[in-house]
């Protein structure tokens, strides 16, 4: 298990040279089919859970192989975090998300290993169908099947039959939790994961951020003979991407392969959270591009630019950390990482910061007269047609620029107005009033 991100599992099955490498992919298919029984037959089943009336959980999936190098993240300011890099694990993800409930998605890479009694059980997707996955994937053949069409009869049985221990266990597990037992503390401090746990949660309210290195996955060869040099590229990324975060007293939630997730809570003796939500995106968007300055980066990428997409939203959140011994994730819960995750995966195009209505009408609401910076916000974000969303492209250099030229322009009118009324200020604020007297040698 790679990470747990929200409600997605990554998940990374590594090969063994010495098994029949089409009898490894009918092994890990019947890895994915049991999570799908798993949910649907035991986890959404739980006595404790099904008597709150709450809308039954759905899987669905997407799957790939090939070749990836292990990485252990240290960008010299976070927990280190383990991750893979290569085309596998995005090219899973990307069309996991496109995949209906219940079904799995696979990449003809995959299917052209599979044994002959499985690939009958997939079907090419149709044009309509893979017309959306076109510019998330390089040319690759995609193929589906819905989880219960895949294995045989038998095969569902004997799973069925060696999570019956698994089933009694999540049962007792279930039995045994005292929601009374868990605590939502509130947050006087810069938000910290290290000492969360089902028991021990925090409540604050917060910004969230999701930013994305926009179309990366396209830029691995097919072969995966440029994962060295990607390698070194994504090292950069995530060095750029811990710093800036924690710059503006943010606090990684994780890093999704080329993606992070931040917050930023409101604490006592920091800066608007808001506002350093906003200017943590244009950091970024200045320095993901600034990367493309560098020669090594623009040699390794053959003349490719490195282009973000980034998405923020404000509110209440709920952090946790979750997992079994070692193994465990940060996780944030609420709706305003659900809007910054639709922000960033649905509206921010190429070195853009997108935000929601909500957000937008909150910078209306700051008088720009006493922060300037919230005018320069207002003014800059424009709506995206009629989809209730707003970009802008502003990067942190551009952003001090305008402020700067608004505060001159702000002070240059303190002084016309001062001089009409016959009013001088100084710089400590205080005013005299002068008039205009003749002259006398």
């Amino acid at each position: 298990m790679k990470n747990i991100p929200g409600g997605r599992a990554h998940v990374l099955i590594p090969a063994n040279e010495e098994i029949d490498l089409a009898e490894q992919m009918r092994m890990a298919l019947r890895i994915m089919v049991t999570c799908f029984i798993y949910n649907n037959d035991i986890f959404n089943l739980i006595t404790k859970y099904t008597q709150y009336g709450y809308p039954d959980f759905n899987v669905h999936a997407g799957m790939d192989y090939g070749e990836y190098i292990e990485y252990e993240i240290d960008d010299t300011v976070n927990e280190s975090e383990f991750t893979s890099i290569g085309a596998v694990a995005n090219n899973a993800a990307k069309i996991q998300s496109f995949s209906p409930c219940n079904y799995v998605y696979i990449l003809d890479r995959y299917y052209n290993e599979l044994p002959p009694d499985l690939r009958e059980s997939f079907s090419e997707l149709t044009n309509d169908e893979v017309e959306e996955l076109k510019p998330k994937l390089k040319s690759s053949k995609v193929y589906k099947a819905k989880y219960n069409h895949i294995l045989t009869e038998k095969e569902f049985e004997e799973i069925s039959k060696d999570l019956e221990d698994i089933k009694t266990a999540v049962n007792e597990e279930a039995n045994k939790l005292d929601i009374s037992e868990m605590s939502f503390e509130e947050v006087n401090t810069k938000l910290d994961f290290s000492r969360l746990s089902r028991k021990v949660n925090k409540k604050t309210t917060a910004g969230v951020l999701c930013a994305d290195i926009r179309g990366f996955t396209k830029l691995f060869n097919k072969s995966d003979s440029n994962l060295e040099d990607l390698s070194y590229i994504m090292q950069q990324i995530y060095d750029t991407m811990g710093e800036t975060v924690n710059e503006q007293f943010g606090t990684k939630v994780q890093y999704q392969g080329d993606r992070v997730v931040a917050v930023f809570n409101d604490f006592k003796g920091s800066e608007d959270y808001r506002l350093r939500l906003l200017k943590t995106g244009m950091k970024l968007n200045e320095a993901i591009q600034g990367l493309n300055d560098n020669p090594d980066i623009s040699e390794k990428l053959s003349n490719h630019k490195l282009r973000i997409g980034i998405g923020c939203s404000i509110g209440q959140i709920i952090a946790t950390r979750l997992g079994m011994r070692s193994y465990k994730d940060n996780i944030i819960l609420s709706e305003a990482a659900d809007s910054a995750d639709i922000c960033e995966e649905r509206y921010a195009e190429n070195n853009k910061i997108v935000i929601g209505k909500q957000f937008y009408d909150e910078i209306k609401s700051e008088d720009g007269n006493k922060n300037l910076e919230y005018q320069i916000l207002r003014d800059n974000f424009t709506a995206i047609s009629t989809t209730g969303y707003y970009e802008c492209s502003l990067t942190f250099s551009e952003f001090l620029k305008k402020v700067e030229e608004k505060q001159l322009e702000k002070a240059s009118k303190i002084a016309k107005n001062s001089l009409s009324l016959g009013v001088l200020t100084n710089s400590a604020g205080e005013s005299a009033r002068v008039g205009v007297r003749p002259w006398r040698p």
